[in-house]
């Protein structure tokens, strides 16, 4: 492996192409994007090596990443189109089994990929390079060259199929996203938002950090994932209505269910 093209440098591809440059020097890093300002900035600062506003840094590689949002995979893939023969190709995305149909279609043998982590904070004035470590990074098959580079930058990697991470990740990512916008919008709509507003700390300041996030990469996310975040959010709005009715009716049972979700974060956190 002597070159690796990033197509996409926003927040996930820019992120990707520093860290991999700190652990593998020897790596010859390329990329591409559609934004002009984005190639300026990743040349400028040294993030690749060469790039161009097409993906046609992607047959001078070994292995193609792709970053680029969900909502542009289709039209990435069909560039990308008989150029990857012989490459091994990935991507970023948070979800998979679309993604992978899309690429199918388009004659593209996906390994597909997920880094379990990012930041509020979109684009590559984002890019850390640190971002990956000791995060989980989903590849739906054991492919080696891409075992080394996920290790490499400091993830570990976890073999899962596309169904199985949708439904995953459905639960422990982006239904929480879903939650956070919730909260935000139905404080933001009380009439006494502007009081309350200058009160507001850690605890709204832990719920809201969510809504943060990058609303074009959240809308690709539920167009592509809706049947298992419908199924999560059924859940989690039976939960919050068992809750209700403990409240409501003063039950002393109340807080059981505090110490059970108490019980469940700890053991996560130990973990």
């Amino acid at each position: 492996m002597t070159t690796v093209a990033v197509v996409g440098l926003g927040l996930m591809g820019s992120s990707f192409a520093l860290a991999l440059k700190e652990a593998r020097p020897e790596i010859v890093i390329v990329g591409s994007d559609t934004d002009s300002r984005t190639l300026r900035k990743a040349l400028d600062r040294g993030i690749v090596a060469s790039a161009s506003a097409d993906t046609s840094v992607a047959g001078m590689a070994d292995v193609v990443v792709i970053g680029a949002p969900i909502r542009a995979m289709r039209d990435v893939f069909a560039q990308l189109a008989g150029r990857t023969d012989g490459k091994v190709v990935t991507d970023m995305a948070s979800t998979k089994a679309s993604v992978m149909e899309w690429a199918a279609a388009a004659g593209i043998d996906l390994v597909g990929g997920h880094p379990m982590s990012g930041k509020e904070s979109s684009g590559i004035d984002a890019a850390d390079a640190s971002m990956f470590k000791g995060a989980p990074w989903v590849l739906t098959r054991n492919e080696p060259a891409l075992v080394e580079l996920v290790e490499a930058v400091g993830a570990h990697p976890i073999v899962l199929d596309a169904q199985t991470h949708d439904r995953l990740v459905a639960g422990v990512s982006h239904a929480a996203f879903l939650l956070s916008v919730g909260y935000v919008l139905a404080l933001s709509r009380r009439s006494d938002w502007p009081e309350a507003s200058k009160l507001a700390a850690g605890g709204f300041r832990d719920m809201s950090r969510l809504a943060a996030g990058d609303p074009e990469l959240y809308a690709g996310v539920a167009r592509t994932n809706r049947a298992q975040l419908v199924e999560q959010l059924d859940a989690i709005t039976a939960e919050l209505g068992r809750l209700r009715r403990h409240l409501e009716a003063d039950d002393t049972r109340l807080v059981e269910l505090f110490e059970e979700a108490h019980a469940v974060r700890e053991r996560w956190a130990r973990r």
